[in-house]
């Protein structure tokens, strides 16, 4: 069996399916291996979420590696692509293309021995897999918060992760490609007593029937915050038992993530934007954090996520798998790698993009009392038809900026 086509198909969606989520366009990328066997793989690259319009061009460096090659020599093809962009791609955005093709090939592989990915990679270890809800923004007032968290449990959600900020969602009129909620300003004197109240408010309403973890989102922000605001963030929420405190800090402050974790009661969680197991191993052999968080479709696919996952068991950290861009294959070669390992404690899912998931995934992405069952199809479970092509129609410059 020969690879004999590889096509980039980007698509965009309206994310509607969460009435307390920023109702605005979303967009992906999603890659299509084809063989003279007549068998083709999908696999989707996070960096599709952030700047669609760039990816063509850097499948299209990468096609001369794939073609004519056995798809079923899933390493070696990975490496050659490694090799081969090795002054460009070791980060970042062709990092995250590699890992889109990475996730085609592990498709394409399973659907070729007529088995489902988890198998692969040594069966499954659980019949269910606990989920949370990635809620996105706290919402302002606090009272909108508690709405969205019941609309969440009476999903089948038993987990919750808000956001350290609080944002006013915009009117349902405003339906422009990037539709932006208005940010609450505070000091941090108010932040933190704000935050004090929603999570008061928070056990009052739902008691211990509701795990919550919160988000500061500073991976990737312009000015992130210091280690003294996030152990101030992290001194005022302790007393409701958070799972997870994500993101506290930017990744190049590796000693404030140290610091933190040290003076921390809640766990700290990172690793979304981080690629490959180098940059992870820094973030663990210093200490820095008790929860890993890889995106599958950015941190460099299936193989390099195993690894390291492997490597932070060896010091005693769980794993949260981050999705939050995914619209289908990268959640389904999540759901894979949680079904086949003992030491992912969460499968994030953010339940706005529930259409297009729904729409690709062959296997329903169903939350029952906090869990979801395993997927039962060939591969990663994933297929993308003409009918869905032209549903998900894209739209040029629609990827997601800060």
């Amino acid at each position: 069996m020969k690879i004999t086509k590889v096509t980039t198909h980007l698509l965009t969606t309206r994310w509607t399916d969460d009435p307390f989520f920023p109702n605005a366009l979303h967009s992906t990328a999603v890659f299509r291996l084809e063989t003279d066997a007549g068998i083709d793989g999908l696999g989707e690259s996070t960096w599709g979420y952030f700047a669609p319009d760039a990816v063509p061009a850097m499948v299209d460096y990468f096609r001369p590696v794939l073609i004519g090659r056995d798809p079923l020599d899933l390493t070696a093809i990975t490496r050659a692509l490694t090799d081969d962009s090795v002054w460009w791609a070791r980060s970042g955005a062709g990092m995250s293309v590699i890992s889109g093709l990475e996730l085609a090939l592990w498709d394409l592989k399973g659907k070729a021995l007529g088995v489902p990915v988890y198998q692969l990679l040594g069966g499954k270890v659980r019949d269910a897999i606990p989920v949370y809800a990635s809620g996105g923004p706290s919402l302002w007032p606090m009272e909108q918060t508690v709405r969205k968290i019941e609309h969440y449990a009476k999903l089948g959600y038993r987990a919750v992760k808000l956001s350290t900020g609080f944002y006013e969602l915009p009117p349902p009129s405003q339906l422009g490609h990037q539709v932006r909620m208005k940010a609450v300003p505070c000091v941090h004197a108010a932040k933190l007593e704000r935050l004090t109240q929603l999570f008061t408010l928070l056990r009052r309403e739902f008691g211990a029937d509701i795990d919550l973890a919160i988000d500061g989102h500073q991976g990737g922000v312009p000015n992130p915050i210091p280690v003294s605001e996030a152990v101030a963030i992290a001194e005022a929420l302790a007393p409701f038992r958070l799972r997870f405190y994500e993101e506290p800090l930017a990744y190049t402050n590796l000693d404030g993530y140290v610091e933190l974790r040290n003076r921390s009661q809640i766990p700290i969680a990172g690793g979304e934007s981080l690629c490959g197991l180098d940059q992870f191993h820094k973030l663990i052999a210093v200490g820095g954090v008790h929860v890993i968080q890889p995106d599958i479709g950015f941190v460099g696919g299936l193989q390099e996520t195993v690894r390291i996952v492997h490597h932070a068991e060896a010091s005693n950290l769980s794993t949260a798998i981050h999705t939050g861009a995914s619209m289908g294959p990268s959640l389904a070669a999540s759901w894979h790698l949680a079904a086949a390992s003992h030491s992912v404690d969460w499968l994030e899912h953010v339940q706005a993009a529930s259409t297009i998931q729904r729409d690709i995934m062959t296997d329903p992405f169903v939350v029952q009392d906090g869990k979801v069952g395993l997927p039962a199809s060939p591969g990663l479970g994933v297929k993308l038809t003409p009918e869905l092509l032209e549903k998900f129609r894209f739209v040029p410059s629609s990827g997601e900026h800060t």
